[in-house]
């Protein structure tokens, strides 16, 4: 199955929590989809310590200025979120990617080591170079 982008949804509003910090809340955004374990670590590690981001499921919390305006859609905090969800998505595409090269040249080299072409092989082959 194919990669899916990960986007958010909404803010999970009812979950909204006080942070450590005065004037912060701990915002639940949920994400469109589960993402991946490799995206995941990614998106937790890209994500500033400062935002004490973490993803259970399909929901990011991260921590924001206890600011409605902020924490709404395109708000300061929604969009920081969004700028690594979108290198998070660009990061496992590119993963992803490479994976599949890396498999179709395990393909290529595993039919290369066979040896001869089959019978079906020189026949196309016999056959494409007529005139």
């Amino acid at each position: 199955m194919a990669f899916v982008e990960i986007t958010i949804v909404e803010v999970d509003e009812p979950h909204i929590e006080k942070a450590a910090q005065p004037n912060e809340v701990m915002v639940p955004y949920v994400l469109s989809a589960y993402p991946p374990e490799e995206w995941r670590s990614f998106f937790e590690q890209r994500a500033p310590a400062s935002a004490n981001a973490k993803i259970v499921g399909n929901t990011v919390r991260y921590q924001c200025p206890k600011d409605p305006k902020a924490i709404k859609r395109y708000g300061s905090c929604w969009d920081l979120v969004t700028e690594i969800i979108e290198a998070a998505n660009r990061y496992y595409i590119d993963l992803e990617l490479a994976r599949q090269q890396e498999l179709g040249q395990s393909a290529r080299r595993s039919h290369q080591s066979q040896g001869s072409p089959s019978e079906f092989e020189k026949e196309w082959d016999r056959y494409m170079s007529r005139d």
